[in-house]
């Protein structure tokens, strides 16, 4: 935990160059817990805070510390404002992209409301005068509005300018980026400037600017790994360079796009497992330690008598075979069962606590149906046995730290069943 706070407090104090250079060592980029079979889409800050969009809806997401969104609550008024891809706050003002047309909407009594179309030069109406008087005609012409729209808007120079994404006349080919500059009357603003130094003649879109500094952006550009991948340009200071993709971990061979800092974590958007969702930095675990000294399993654990009515068997650390001394030990289990021959035998395997869930569960049912073969191969009537597996579950040593300790859960139980647990299947 230390190490990610001293991660945090660097990237708070440093320039947006270094938002996604924390996370290089010791980390990889994993689909969020919260993605399900809907597109998540629209990564977007609202207060800092990580916001998204699923199924038309826009949320609100509170992050864990383990670098990844605990929970997530729908934000209503936003949802009404049909928002379309990423959105932009600066103070009590929002910036978002609906049909292609930028919206404003302010914020008031703690709700985003009242939006309206954001007036651009070359995009708004003006009326015409007629020649020789004074007087303004009533006939309303336009300025020629270009067909291409306006999307996924971000917020930059303290609020004063707008990126977008835009297929507009004058680009370099494709959807390029964009920005506008707010007017003196902060009420309107200049026509649309292209961006050269970050554009190419492929598709570029989703911009961000971290700081006034970091520029990032998506793009399927050629030098990209394939489909689209995240790039970045450092726009100030001594060390500006050219536009390069950023650490490695937050690229893929699939479409990678709309990368954004929240609360100094890293989040994206990728179609790596076939559907657009969330992805953020997981923490690569320490291997666990390996004890090394020898365990002579043959005098410290045999098969073991629990009770009147338990035996346990013990099985080495990723194998369905058990200890090879423990073959000796079936004629005291054969006649443990047959203390009454007519009693319901069932035999339970489990594994240790490493390993996925999955693969344990399988294992534990191989290591009990071995000793359901053997039982039956010595003449028990297979009738009176059931075995089934459990996995890692009910661990005799939790959280065992020692292979001493892993040994002890790693087991098969055979348990004579009362007569009221015959039925239980």
């Amino acid at each position: 935990m230390k190490k990610i706070i001293f991660a945090f407090c660097c990237m708070a104090t440093m320039c947006g160059y270094a938002a996604e250079r924390a996370f290089l060592d010791g980390y990889t980029v994993e689909p969020s817990r919260i993605n399900n079979d809907e597109a998540e889409s629209g990564l977007s800050l609202l207060k800092n805070k990580l916001a998204f969009s699923r199924g038309g809806k826009v949320y609100v997401a509170t992050l864990s510390d383990s670098l990844d969104i605990k929970s997530i609550m729908e934000q209503s008024d936003l949802s009404a404002l049909g928002i379309e891809g990423q959105f932009a706050q600066y103070n009590n003002q929002l910036v978002f992209s609906s049909k292609g047309v930028l919206y404003c909407a302010t914020l008031k009594n703690n709700v985003w409301g009242n939006p309206e179309k954001l007036m651009i030069d070359g995009f708004m109406s003006t009326r015409e005068q007629e020649e020789g008087t004074t007087f303004i005609s009533r006939r309303w012409t336009y300025k020629k509005k270009p067909a291409a729209g306006m999307y996924n808007p971000a917020f930059g120079n303290k609020g004063k300018r707008i990126y977008f994404s835009s297929q507009l006349e004058g680009g370099r080919g494709g959807s390029d980026i964009w920005y506008i500059e707010r007017k003196p009357d902060n009420k309107t603003w200049f026509a649309p400037k292209n961006m050269p130094d970050v554009n190419s003649e492929r598709n570029e879109d989703f911009p961000q600017s971290v700081g006034d500094t970091m520029f990032y952006f998506s793009s399927d550009r050629a030098d990209s790994l394939k489909g689209s991948n995240i790039f970045k340009k450092l726009t100030k200071g001594k060390n500006v360079r050219a536009t390069q993709m950023v650490a490695a971990q937050f690229n893929s061979d699939a479409n990678d796009k709309n990368f954004v800092v929240a609360e100094n974590v890293p989040f994206l958007i990728s179609n790596r497992a076939g559907g657009d969702d969330i992805y953020r930095p997981n923490i690569v675990p320490a291997p666990e330690p390996v004890d090394t000294t020898p365990i002579d399993t043959t005098t410290q654990l045999k098969v073991v008598r629990k009770d009147f009515r338990t035996c346990i068997f013990y099985f080495e650390y990723d194998k369905t075979s058990m200890i090879d001394s423990y073959e000796a030990e079936f004629k005291y289990i054969y006649d443990f069962i047959n203390e009454d021959s007519t009693s319901i035998v069932k035999i339970t395997g489990y594994t240790d606590e490493r390993g996925t869930v999955d693969y344990n569960l399988t294992l534990s049912k191989e290591r009990a149906n071995v000793v359901f073969d053997k039982l039956v191969k010595m003449g028990v009537n297979a009738k009176r046995l059931r075995f089934d597996g459990k996995g890692k579950s009910n661990p005799v040593v939790p959280n065992a730290q020692t292979e001493a300790d892993h040994q002890k859960n790693r087991r098969v139980e055979i348990v004579k069943l009362e007569n009221d647990e015959k039925d239980d299947k």
